[in-house]
């Protein structure tokens, strides 16, 4: 076999005459190899090749030192590795079959490799991206920087195209991976790979890529179908936590000034004295570094781009630098993104392990759906003992209850530590997070953004995740005046069904809503009854024709109903009656909401249901409309509280009217409350047998042995 210094393979597939012009630069470079005595063979791959394609390239199979393959491999990774096996040359360029290189690519990138005095791969120093409707945008590319600032910058970004060049045995030793099922940009990986392995990435200096877009080309393809990178060892948690430990890892992070104006804007509106007096000026300082930024990105263009864009004019008439179109033209510098590293850098402060489970909430407070979470993982400990979860917040609010998560769990406030991030670079991040924790069991309990995030990835979870869901209920939408219903996770679990390994819910309600309403699979859902493991106490006993001591806890939001609370205080006499409020307020409830009504003492806050003086209280009053077996009037029964309650999702399951409570069946019934209210005053004696009534019903189906035994079941 004859060997060559260098070898330019040439990947095709359906770019028709295009490759005409992409093959005139290539021979107009192979002479200044000729001028230099570096000897070269050209490889030309077509792989999966439209007619046209094929028939273009016919015409060289008769040139000396061409050899022309055909194949199907339907990817760019194959195909590249294909090259490299056949390749004669010690080193060895891909070039893709509707780009163009400037004239000095092939000399120029040579002089580099044979120059170098360790393994590297060398790329053009500059991209220039043009295309019918596509902007023109300039990237200079760099070289391999310290590994800190490289992992930083490629957690967000591609540093470096895929074209390059490098020796044979290189593109040999670190082949290019056929990725599908969700993940892609086998060229972003090579580069990652590569760099992981110590092999620097270098520029020819003053060479350029004129990289040709389009709305068909593989890398659009990736991008709307939301592919992503598969794990990679060099984003490993437990290395890039070394870098915060490592005294020579300190590495300046370049960060736009649009970036640290937007923090800047960030905390102005996030504090709200400020925000008050503030938010107009804020508002136009933000547009004004939008501007700023925008016309920093125009800046001058090197002179080198503009020689080779001139002199590439007669290859391709779409090029050439008239001013108007360099002032146009925006300069892209991938470390702009360096923003999604440094989050990550933060975020993998609290990654501590590999997790079995990964449940994705959008916050850890004191709530029903957060004790469902609580449940589970406390029953999968006793199931699977070691079990290791990690639990991912999407919205940026305190965790007050993080403290009752297991001594096992990592707790990544991914909400808080990616607020500032936009929509494209945050889901990234998110991406990036869930593939290095490499685990496979995805749950999601009423987050919107992870179930979006699941929505926009549905072909990655079906091949590689098992994703399941818990959802409750669907409630009424205030504003309608209660005609119709609204159901939070409705349109996610339409959207995402097919690849929802199951769906858990508290209630067999919202089960025959969903089959009825949405024809889901009866078969997809798993009804678990939550448990209730607060010690079962006495009945609590009231004297009839007594003042009524009325106890109310919740999260005082707009589905809690408040609204009822007063309707109803308003018609009860405060020598009879008096409601005591406990619950932190919503943003969407003014903090003066109770203010004015006698019948009505808010309380504050409260640290869950055992916080409260229950004994001071004679029965238990619940409004709102989102839930399924609300868990507040499980705590109540075993506080032996009788319990007054509206009439939704799945509360009739657990409260059955005249039997183990009372029921508001219509929940709007104002007076249906207040009549129920007085009875109760009237005859406490019977409301007390609902209670005992209850309780057994909280043995038989609500203890922790029927829950674990559920469970065995599910997991």
């Amino acid at each position: 076999m004859k060997r060559y210094d260098l070898t330019v393979a040439v990947t095709a597939h359906n770019e028709g005459l295009v490759a005409h012009k992409t093959m005139r630069g290539i021979l107009e470079a192979t002479k200044r190899l000729e001028e230099k005595k570096i000897s070269y063979e050209i490889l030309i791959h077509i792989d999966n090749g439209d007619q046209i394609t094929k028939e273009y390239f016919k015409r060289y199979a008769k040139m000396p030192n061409v050899v022309i393959y055909e194949n199907n491999f339907g990817d760019p990774g194959p195909s590249r590795n294909f090259l490299a096996q056949k390749a004669s040359g010690e080193y060895l360029t891909f070039l893709d079959g509707d780009d163009l290189i400037s004239d000095n690519w092939l000399v120029v990138a040579y002089g580099a490799l044979i120059g170098a005095t360790e393994e590297v791969i060398v790329h053009p120093e500059g991209i220039l991206t043009f295309g019918t409707e596509v902007n023109n945008v300039l990237t200079i590319q760099t070289e391999t920087l310290p590994r800190e600032k490289d992992t930083i910058v490629l957690l967000g970004e591609n540093r470096w195209c895929a074209i390059l060049m490098a020796k044979t045995s290189t593109l040999l030793k670190f082949p290019y991976q056929h990725l599908t099922g969700g993940y892609s940009h086998e060229d972003y990986v090579f580069n990652i790979e590569t760099t992981n392995a110590g092999i620097k990435h270098i520029i020819a200096k003053e060479t350029i890529l004129f990289y040709r877009r389009s709305n068909n080309s593989r890398l659009s393809s990736s991008n709307n179908t939301n592919q992503i990178i598969p794990y990679m060892e060099f984003f490993d948690f437990a290395k890039v936590r070394e870098f915060r430990a490592d005294s020579h890892a300190d590495v300046p992070v370049e960060v736009s000034l649009k970036r640290k104006g937007y923090k800047l804007y960030k905390k102005i509106r996030d504090n709200n004295f400020l925000n008050y007096f503030i938010t107009p000026p804020a508002k136009l300082t933000l547009k004004v570094l939008n501007k700023f930024n925008q016309k920093n990105k125009l800046g001058k263009i090197p002179e080198f781009v503009v020689r080779e864009w001139a002199k590439i004019n007669p290859l391709e008439t779409q090029l050439y630098p008239y001013p108007f179109i360099l002032k146009r033209t925006q300069i892209y510098d991938p470390s702009d993104l360096s923003m999604i590293g440094e989050t990550y850098l933060k975020i993998a402060q609290s990654v501590t392990h590999t997790p079995d489970y990964i449940f994705m909430v959008p916050w850890v407070v004191r709530g029903g759906a957060d004790k469902v979470m609580l449940n589970m993982m406390k029953a999968i400990e006793e199931i699977h003992p070691g079990s290791k979860f990690t639990v991912i917040t999407t919205l940026p609010n305190k965790n007050v209850w993080a403290k009752m998560l297991p001594k096992n769990t990592d707790l990544i406030e991914f909400g808080k530590l990616a607020e500032g991030l936009p929509p494209y670079e945050k889901d990234e991040l998110l991406s990036r997070v869930i593939t290095q924790l490499k685990c496979k069991r995805l749950h999601i309990i009423n987050s919107e953004y992870a179930y979006a995030w699941a929505y926009k990835h549905q072909e990655l979870i079906k091949n590689h995740y098992e994703l399941t869901v818990s959802v409750f209920a669907s409630c009424f939408i205030p504003e309608s005046n209660f005609t119709c219903r609204f159901s939070f996770d409705d349109p996610f679990i339409f959207d995402i069904y097919p690849v929802v390994k199951k769906i858990f819910t508290d209630n067999q309600t919202f089960v025959e809503e969903s089959v009825e309403k949405n024809a889901l699979d009866e078969k997809l859902f798993k009804v678990q009854y939550q448990p209730i493991m607060d010690e079962i106490k006495p009945v609590h006993h009231a004297e009839a024709n007594k003042k009524v001591k009325v106890l109310w806890a919740s999260r005082v939001t707009r589905e809690k109903m408040p609204d009822m609370i007063k309707l109803i205080a308003n018609k009860l006499d405060p020598k009879e009656f008096q409601i005591d409020v406990f619950g932190a307020f919503s943003d969407d409830v003014d903090k003066n909401f109770f203010n004015g009504v006698p019948v009505i003492n808010y309380r504050g806050a409260f640290d869950g249901f055992s916080s409260l003086p229950t004994e001071n209280y004679d029965i238990l009053l619940y409004t709102s409309v989102g839930d399924g077996v609300p868990n507040i009037l499980l705590e109540a029964t075993a506080a032996g509280l009788p319990i007054l309650a509206s009439n939704d999702g799945g509360v009739h399951e657990f409260i059955q009217d005249g039997k183990t409570g009372s029921l508001v069946k219509e929940i709007r019934d104002v007076d249906g409350y207040v009549r129920k209210l007085k009875d109760f005053r009237k005859n406490p004696r019977k409301y007390e047998e609902y209670v005992e009534e209850a309780q057994k019903l909280l043995e038989e189906r609500h203890s922790w042995k029927a829950f674990i035994k559920k469970m065995k079941e599910d997991f």
